[in-house]
């Protein structure tokens, strides 16, 4: 049930004042503290709450709150700071700070020039660096969730994709609730998640920043339905690297991005003491696959010389070659 405007929450400590935003997964809402503060408090949504049983709602709240405990240990310049989870009646509910600003998928803020774009794009990338490295992931970058607060080039990240990926197929994203922002791993209600799934939503959050446009969904590039226009043939001005490394980020594949997020902003070349040549990373991925390969070869080889006498082999199939990076 939604709540109004003037509601109390938490023993009277909060003070509802309006409905922020509605979705599939959750609803934020505008509140203040008792000192006036605005903070902004978040709940799990009414239409995925009536889907489900009362046992998947405990497990669901409960892995709610688990993450919102371990998020609220992420503290970051760039990300929005979690003051408190609590229940209010049966209702989990997370207590965050509010950040005063213009999200970057405001009409007024795109295109923006690549430099400014940039800048965002890392204050948001070492922000998911700490995410990362608790362990968690946050499964909804997109330009409506980073803000930038007023009068300063600050980005912050908020509204955590908590409700997603919780091992349920009403939190998993589908057709009706995906953007252009999801990788397409978040798909499947069994895939692994990882840094290489923020990795993808920050790269098409770059995209949207320096086109205007939000990129097809993932998986209608999948299905061959649409293919990813390269960023610089919508923007003439944007440097080869940034179009190249943001394709790269947005490979459909996850063993075809980087992996961790260090590894992407390296390439993107926003922190020079520690950029590397984005047309090298092709290569340093290539000498992994070899060296894999070759790994493979000397497992088999020993197995060939080790192993008992046995009738011929059957005729190995013709290695397939591997795919391409830059897969559309």
């Amino acid at each position: 049930m939604a709540w109004l405007a003037g509601q109390k929450l938490q023993g009277n400590k909060y003070t509802l004042e309006r409905e922020l935003k509605r979705g599939h997964f959750g609803i934020t809402y505008l509140a203040s503290d008792r000192q006036k503060k605005r903070l902004v408090i978040k709940t799990l949504s009414d239409e995925l709450l009536n889907q489900l049983s009362p046992t998947e709602i405990d497990k669901l709240q409960e892995k709610f709150l688990q993450e919102a405990v371990q998020l609220a240990k992420c503290r970051h310049p760039h990300i929005v700071q979690i003051k408190e989870p609590f229940m209010q009646g049966q209702q989990v509910c997370i207590a965050m700070d509010y950040v005063d600003g213009v999200d970057l998928a405001n009409p007024a803020q795109k295109p923006l020039p690549e430099a400014e774009a940039l800048r965002y794009i890392q204050q948001i990338g070492e922000a998911l660096k700490g995410v990362h490295e608790a362990g968690l992931v946050h499964r909804d970058v997109k330009p409506a969730n980073i803000i930038v607060r007023s009068g300063k080039s600050e980005a912050v990240l908020i509204d955590f994709g908590l409700a997603r990926g919780l091992d349920n197929p009403l939190t998993t994203v589908n057709s009706n609730t995906a953007d252009g922002f999801d990788a397409l791993e978040v798909y499947h209600v069994d895939a692994q998640l990882g840094a290489y799934t923020d990795v993808y939503s920050l790269a098409a959050t770059l995209y949207f920043l320096v086109t205007g446009q939000e990129p097809p969904t993932a998986m209608d590039r999948s299905l061959s339905k649409v293919r990813l226009i390269p960023p610089k043939q919508i923007n003439s001005q944007l440097s080869d690297r940034t179009n190249e490394v943001i394709l790269i980020g947005m490979a459909l594949a996850v063993e075809d991005r980087p992996q961790t997020m260090q590894e992407w902003l390296d390439i993107l070349g926003v922190k020079r003491k520690t950029s590397l040549p984005w047309h090298s990373w092709k290569l340093i991925r290539s000498l992994v696959v070899i060296a894999t390969v070759v790994g493979i070869l000397g497992i088999i080889a020993a197995w060939t010389v080790l192993k008992p006498s046995s009738p011929p082999p059957e005729p190995a199939n013709t290695p397939t070659s591997h795919r391409q990076l830059r897969s559309n």
